[in-house]
């Protein structure tokens, strides 16, 4: 099942004074022409609060990017954003490489190991600050925290609903 919305980034404290806030987008190598030209509806989410904004203004800045939302003109009103995720519209991003997906996109994906042996289903993931990490959760309700990058995730079977997994155990 494809999430319709993307986690992009997450909003830091306040630029200035006029309401624009910086975007620290998730993926390090998100240039300019990654966000798609605004206006664009948004969600800002945090914990289970999800809401939809318009990004109105974007310009890349040395850490990602400084943003300005309808109606956010003061740095008080931007200060409330502080700490939630942006995601943007999966069909704001054009179409991925053969061997390129979405990390949300392992979400209720069953996780095998190399030998075969299930070890679980994946029930979320997260951005730990260096990478994504996929939660999976075993049928005995145990979990194991798995990074999602080549060496741990050896393949990804998006039709299939299947990933093979080395923990490296």
């Amino acid at each position: 099942m494809e999430a319709e919305w993307l986690p992009f980034g997450i909003l830091r404290r306040p630029h200035g004074t006029s309401g624009e806030i910086p975007l620290l987008p998730f993926n390090a190598s998100s240039g300019p022409g990654v966000v798609p030209a605004p206006p664009v509806r948004v969600r800002l989410a945090r914990a289970q609060e999800v809401r939809e904004a318009t990004l109105v203004a974007c310009r890349p800045v040395h850490v990602g990017f400084l943003v300005r939302f309808d109606g956010i003109t003061s740095r008080e009103a931007a200060s409330a954003l502080a700490g939630q995720e942006l995601h943007l519209p999966r069909a704001a991003f054009g179409p991925l490489n053969e061997a390129e997906f979405y990390v949300e996109d392992m979400v209720g994906c069953e996780a095998f190991q190399p030998d075969g042996q299930r070890l679980g289903q994946v029930t979320g993931t997260f951005w730990n600050g260096a990478q994504d990490v996929m939660t999976i959760v075993g049928d005995d309700g145990g979990e194991f925290l798995v990074p999602v990058v080549p060496e741990y995730v050896l393949q990804f079977e998006s039709t299939a609903r299947r990933l093979i997994v080395d923990l490296h155990a």
